[in-house]
Formats: structure tokens, sequence, C-alpha cells
């Protein structure tokens, strides 16, 4: 998480306060629903890429058998040739 600190004149913090004030939000809580509103705009521009059924399956058998223990973690790359 992290913290961001603004220094708002006392024009822009008039707008914001009165905007906050129309939803009910002090000016803080405005501020993060405005900066979470861009984010979830930008999320919504990634494209979404729908897996063919072989390769839904092929992902159930691997997560079904790394659950039963039968996957190995792999520190580096040169470890697959001690398979």
């Amino acid at each position: 998480m992290y913290k961001v600190q603004l220094t708002l004149t006392p024009e822009e913090s008039q707008a914001l306060q009165r905007k906050a004030s129309r939803l009910g939000y002090g000016i803080t809580k405005y501020i993060k629903f405005l900066i979470s509103k861009e984010a979830i705009e930008i999320l919504s521009d990634y494209p979404v890429i729908q897996l063919s059924k072989k390769a839904i399956a092929t992902f159930e058998k691997a997560h079904q058998e790394h659950m039963e223990g039968k996957t190995r973690l792999l520190e580096d790359v040169d470890d697959l040739d001690k398979l």
C-alpha cells in the first residue's frame, strides 16, 4: 500500500470539498473514490481472452496434481535437467 501526500491550492481544496459534500464524502474519501474510478477504467481496457476447453482441462489437471503434492518447486531453470 502506498501513502500519498498532496498539497492543494485553496481553490482546489474548495472545489473538491464542494463536490465531496454533495456525495456525502469527506475530501480524502472523495479523492480515493476518484483514484479508484480511474483505476477501474484503466483495468477495463485490458483484453480478456477466453481459454479453449483443452487449455482449461490442462490447467485443471495440473492444478489437481499440484494439490495432490505431485509437483516440485524449481529454484533454477537448470533444475529441469535433474528431473
